[in-house]
């Protein structure tokens, strides 16, 4: 029940976030293309909710070290601040007591845009 209420409070947190639901995906600026293919990051934040999910150091060995890190109990929220967007990724405590990346929630990093798709931040985060 303890997890239960710390993944509830972690998806509470990300969803403060988030933008309003049904907000449009921004398309990369000029200067910075999309992705050709599934970056490594992009494949990481994919599995989250998976059983197979990556744990927490399996995604800062794919993202690097994040700007924010903060551990509650059994669940983690870890943050990276990129170029155009924020990625809030919520860990939860597995069976054997491993963190494991269960949400990936983009958002927008100036007041008032429209929030990145997963991909565009998958794809800055693998440039960094």
């Amino acid at each position: 029940m303890k997890t239960i209420s710390i993944v509830a409070a972690l998806f509470l947190l990300g969803a403060c976030a988030t933008s309003a639901p049904g907000a449009a995906s921004v398309t990369p600026p000029p200067n910075r293309p999309a992705a050709a293919g599934p970056s490594r990051a992009m494949q990481v934040l994919a599995s989250a909710g998976r059983t197979n999910a990556p744990t927490q150091t399996e995604v800062e060995r794919a993202l690097g070290r994040p700007d924010i890190a903060r551990q509650d109990g059994a669940g983690a929220a870890l943050t990276y601040r990129l170029e155009t967007c924020a990625l809030l990724l919520l860990f939860a405590a597995d069976a054997r007591n491993d963190l494991r990346l269960v949400e990936a929630h983009p958002s927008a990093r100036q007041a008032g845009a429209a929030a990145p798709s997963l991909d565009l931040c998958a794809a800055e985060a693998s440039a960094r």
